[in-house]
């Protein structure tokens, strides 16, 4: 749910409150039992919708999370046991291609460990009459093949997801609306009823108003790293600049531009909506281009790794 959504629920549900603590007064106003009846069961849906669309994204990371750990497990061994190979064969060429540390295996980006994994996977391949003495076989061999497989399939998944939440966001559209329609139905029906139940109009009229909440909250915060060493790099430009935006919306030139600070990090608190380019650079590093997606009353991670020039 976008920040506005946040604030029309947690209105909706301080009217729903206020009509159960007053049931006495409201039960008599004519039209408003059953309007707010239907205003119960939107709010009812909304929720669901709105967990649902948490257990989608939560799901996935879950799921990717525990893949990765286990294929750096993996990994991991077969590294050491093929480096054992390469020590006692005296094979420099194949020590380089294979010897990683478990700390330089959980640095390597999403896609740079599932490569480097594959790499390990054909190396056990085409030493398996070595590494028969530490327990590697074709069964093995078949189960390091179904994590890295589970592991490529989790990286792709949040397709899968970005379709269903955009479903579940578009339900979420139709339904605040229905719920602002009923609303509105139930303030002509208080209403009717200022001169003979003051008290009861005023109080509906406090617990009515939509408070926003969204002060303070950020667009984007965005992150550069040395992708060696994982440390954050001070001073790294980044250049936005929205696909299909007019220049109006970002600034006079159409650009947004921003460094970032000591902690290799900085904050826009607003932003157009929108998918944007980004042009990030750095003297004595590679320049790279990267997009992001920014949604109204979301926050968005932006997290750019850097390799040295």
């Amino acid at each position: 749910m976008t920040t506005t959504q946040v604030n029309k629920l947690n209105m909706y549900l301080a009217v729903r409150n206020f009509i159960i603590q007053n049931e006495a007064v409201a039960n008599v106003i004519p039209k408003l039992t059953s309007v707010y009846a239907v205003l119960e069961r939107t709010i009812t849906q909304i929720q669901s919708i709105g967990e649902q669309q948490k257990d989608v994204k939560t799901g996935f990371a879950k799921d990717k999370k525990r893949l990765r750990e286990a294929l750096i497990a993996i990994a991991s061994d077969n590294s050491r046991k093929l480096a054992a190979v390469a020590k006692f064969t005296r094979n420099e060429t194949l020590m380089d291609k294979v010897r990683f540390t478990l700390t330089e295996l959980r640095r390597m980006t999403d896609v740079a460990l599932k490569d480097y994994a594959m790499i390990l996977y054909e190396k056990v391949e085409s030493n398996l009459d070595k590494l028969a003495e530490y327990e590697n076989s074709p069964e093995t061999q078949k189960a390091f093949m179904e994590v890295i497989t589970a592991y490529n399939a989790s990286l792709s998944t949040p397709r899968s997801g970005i379709a269903e939440k955009r479903q579940a966001t578009q339900k979420l559209v139709v339904l605040f609306e229905e719920a602002d329609t009923i609303i509105e139905e139930m303030d002509f029906a208080v209403g009717a009823v200022q001169s003979k139940n003051p008290d009861f109009v005023n109080g509906y009229k406090t617990v009515r108003k939509l408070v926003d909440t969204s002060a303070g909250n950020l667009a984007l915060k965005a992150t550069a790293k040395d992708v060696s060493n994982g440390s954050p790099i001070k001073g790294v430009v980044f250049v936005f600049r929205i696909d299909g935006g007019s220049s109006a919306a970002t600034g006079g030139n159409g650009e947004i531009s921003k460094k970032t600070a000591e902690k290799g990090s900085f904050n826009i608190k607003s932003m157009p909506s929108g998918t944007y380019r980004v042009q990030v650079s750095k003297p004595g590093y590679k320049e790279k281009e990267v997009t992001v997606s920014v949604a109204d009353g979301e926050r968005s991670e932006l997290v750019v790794e850097l390799e040295k020039a």
